[in-house]
């Protein structure tokens, strides 16, 4: 029986461990989500957003819709190559989430700067900067290289 209890504990502990980690980020990209934003660039940052990964630019935008200041999770520093700067018109398309606070981000899917249209995601919200910065896919999950 002891052996049997630990053997839970044990199972139950790895399964906790990754959910713990995945509450860190506090959102994923969820396509029945998608809004459209539009508004002015009022801060940008580099935030770490993932355990592990390069910081990521975050637009900190006055959202002339939603009439308050909405979070844009762009993408990874190394794959966002344009310049952005304070006072500038950006729009776009993204999933909305909003913190139990009432804050709102949405994660980038496209978004549109100075008339040039830059694709951060699919159309399914996987991430445009698969396989890391010098273009190099990671292990295949299924079946030989």
């Amino acid at each position: 029986m002891g052996r049997q209890t630990w053997l839970i504990a044990a199972l139950a502990a790895l399964v906790a461990v990754p959910a713990a980690g995945q509450g860190t980020s506090g959102h994923f990209y969820d396509v029945d989500k998608e809004v459209r934003f539009e508004g002015t660039v009022r801060e940008i940052v580099l935030e770490p957003r993932y355990k592990g990964t390069a910081p990521f630019v975050v637009l900190r935008v006055e959202d002339s819709a939603r009439a308050k200041i909405v979070t844009i999770e762009v993408s990874p520093s190394w794959f966002f190559s344009e310049d952005v700067h304070g006072g500038e018109k950006v729009n776009g398309i993204g999933s909305l989430s909003e913190t139990p606070d009432g804050a709102l981000t949405i994660i980038a899917r496209e978004l549109q700067l100075r008339g040039k249209t830059r694709a951060l995601r699919d159309k399914r919200g996987f991430p445009s900067w698969q396989g890391g910065p010098h273009g190099r896919k990671g292990q295949k999950r299924f079946g030989g290289y």
